[in-house]
């Protein structure tokens, strides 16, 4: 008996280790998200205006407003979560899941406004290299990304792991637009193209997962799949931009 006792135990033992280690990166991982947010965002923060100093149009601020608001929320809670998962608050985490699902649709709906109204107004400015009007199916896929991914997670909230890979990646989906407005990793990336656009998401993407497996002395297979189709959508997005046939269907669909 104290035999299968002591068994028992050292079971638990085993199985707290990597639980406390995921506990703990993905707390960090929400600090450097939440990080990368603040610093990106600056200016729309501190003085209400565009990367660069720019004014944003007074059409286009109620839906700026709304959804910058969105994504603040959502990276500060994203952190809260963690943090949560980390103190062993799982009841209140869960409670809290509710209002990520409307937080999220909140975000898909104000994002597809902010993205075509945005066009609308100048579908020729040109932005990375593209015409606005192209890059209008960049901002699609990134929001019908965290759309997936938020679904997937929630749909597996009772699946830890898939749950928690799916809740980072799809948080990750919607930084593009921060990494996008600091200056430091335009020396790395460039300024056109979808390494310039998507690079410093997904480099930080593989960073975060090669610590994980690190830590955990294995691959996180949920997360390095979901990094690899997220990867390989944006490419396909940044590609098809640039298409005659993209430029058809946009003005088509969305006069521009």
């Amino acid at each position: 008996m104290d035999t299968r006792v002591e068994t028992l135990n050292k079971l638990r033992l085993r199985a707290a280790g990597p639980m406390a280690i995921a506990r703990r990166f993905y707390l960090l991982a929400g600090v450097a998200i939440v990080v990368i947010s603040a610093i990106g965002f600056q200016e729309f923060y501190l003085r209400g205006r565009e990367f660069g100093g720019t004014a944003i149009s007074p059409q286009m601020l109620p839906f700026v407003i709304v959804h910058g608001l969105a994504l603040t929320a959502w990276v500060v809670l994203f952190l809260a979560q963690t943090a949560l998962i980390s103190s062993r608050q799982r009841k209140i985490h869960m409670t809290l899941g509710w209002c990520a699902a409307g937080l999220g649709t909140l975000i898909v709906i104000s994002g597809l406004l902010v993205a075509v109204r945005s066009v609308q107004a100048d579908p020729l400015f040109i932005f990375w290299g593209m015409e606005y009007r192209q890059f209008l199916l960049v901002m699609l896929t990134e929001i019908s990304c965290f759309a997936v991914l938020l679904t997937v997670g929630l749909l597996n909230r009772k699946r830890p792991v898939r749950h928690r890979a799916m809740m980072l990646l799809a948080t990750l989906s919607i930084i593009a637009g921060a990494t996008l407005r600091i200056p430091v990793l335009f020396t790395v990336f460039g300024t056109v193209g979808w390494e310039g656009i998507f690079g410093p998401v997904l480099v930080l993407g593989a960073v975060l997962l090669a610590i994980r497996s690190a830590l955990l002395r294995s691959l996180d297979r949920w997360l390095a799949v979901g990094l690899a189709a997220m990867a390989v959508v944006f490419f396909a997005a940044a590609q098809v931009a640039t298409s005659a046939w993209w430029v058809h269907a946009a003005h088509e669909t969305f006069g521009v």
